[in-house]
């Protein structure tokens, strides 16, 4: 069925079945309900390529996920404690918006061009690029890009730098300096004194953001960072088991450790676990992201928790702003975290 038939069905001219279609204001409101009364009876649907031809939107949102690390690992994404629950939220979402999600991964650098020919091709309104390992070919894409754009896990001043002058692009990040911080003063609070930390890739925003806190909220409180106990885990179980393995053989232990994402705070308490070391009687052990394992491991994880839900929907009303803007626009958010407090952190009586 065409629009036509549609019209003419409703005795409305096809101007005006194009206009409730999509959804102007400037219809009544009878001949609006009439016109959609057809159009669910006759299970009409707009010719999409026709939409696009003509300058319409899709309705459709790209949601880019790039993880160029550990390409072998079939948990690289959708296992993974940080992109599995963002898939979730923003799908969600984005469908309760009336969206459809194209979700797409990149684990290559050089296929990062996927993203500018989406948009190209008119598939899609907006794009959210999760996962934002520091490169080149995302800061190309993002210097040159007209199209509405979220970024995750990037630094803003060096996407500010990059961007043109009609671009818009928002970064949105969560609070790391308040999760580090927050995670540092609890353990120092039960009289914790050697920490050491569980890095995660200085690759990305959040890795290296994480990091710097830790160390200069060591500062803070006038304690030494040990280069010992900062170990080598790149966001991976895979990576930081041998790092710890590597650490019990030096029968030299931190008396608490912060890792920074849950993934590796719980390989790190099995692999202590088969050593024999206690957790958190012998070590203390923080993580980071609010895993759902975290709270069901024995002992329960106390972690910093990221808000999940509520960054995807930031992000979404973020890029609806930035679709909807007929300018140039460039926009921060930093999202607040909390330190969860369990059972596998105790007071240092050493």
């Amino acid at each position: 069925m065409k629009s036509e038939e549609i019209a003419r069905i409703a005795g409305v001219s096809r101007s005006t079945v194009s206009r409730v279609i999509n959804n102007y204001p400037n219809v009544p409101e009878k001949t609006r309900e009439r016109v959609m009364k057809i159009i669910r009876e006759y299970h009409y649907e707009p010719n999409l390529s026709a939409r696009v031809l003509a300058g319409k939107r899709t309705n459709t949102i790209g949601l880019f996920l790039y993880s160029i690390y550990d390409i072998k690992s079939p948990y690289r994404i959708y296992g993974n404690s940080f992109f599995a629950p963002f898939v979730d939220a923003f799908v969600d979402i984005g469908n309760s918006m009336g969206y459809y999600m194209l979700v797409h991964t990149i684990y290559n650098p050089q296929d990062c061009w996927r993203i500018s020919q989406t948009f190209s091709q008119k598939r899609i309104d907006g794009g959210i690029i999760i996962g934002t390992e520091k490169s080149r070919e995302i800061e190309s894409i993002l210097s040159k890009s007209t199209n509405p754009l979220v970024v995750m896990d990037y630094n803003p001043a060096e996407i500010e730098k990059t961007i043109g002058p009609k671009s818009k692009i928002a970064v949105i990040n969560s609070d790391d300096e308040k999760g580090i911080n927050s995670a540092v003063d609890y353990l120092v609070s039960l009289g914790h004194r050697e920490i050491g930390m569980i890095m995660g890739r200085a690759t990305t925003y959040s890795g290296l953001k994480r990091r710097e806190s830790f160390m200069k909220r060591l500062e803070h409180h006038g304690l030494t960072m040990d280069v010992r106990y900062m170990i080598k885990g790149d966001f991976t179980g895979k990576t930081a088991i041998p790092e710890i393995e590597n650490l019990i053989s030096s029968r030299q232990l931190p008396t608490a450790m912060i890792a920074s994402n849950d993934e590796m705070a719980l390989a790190t308490m099995e692999t202590f676990k088969r050593h024999g070391i206690r957790v958190p009687e012998d070590v203390s052990i923080i993580g980071y992201d609010n895993a759902p394992a975290s709270a069901i491991v024995k002992p329960s994880l106390t972690t910093v928790s990221i808000p999940f839900f509520e960054i995807a929907q930031k992000s979404m009303d973020m890029l609806s702003d930035l679709i909807e803007s007929d300018k140039p626009r460039f926009m921060v958010y930093n999202s607040d975290v909390g330190l969860i407090v369990r059972e596998s952190c105790t007071r240092n009586n050493s």
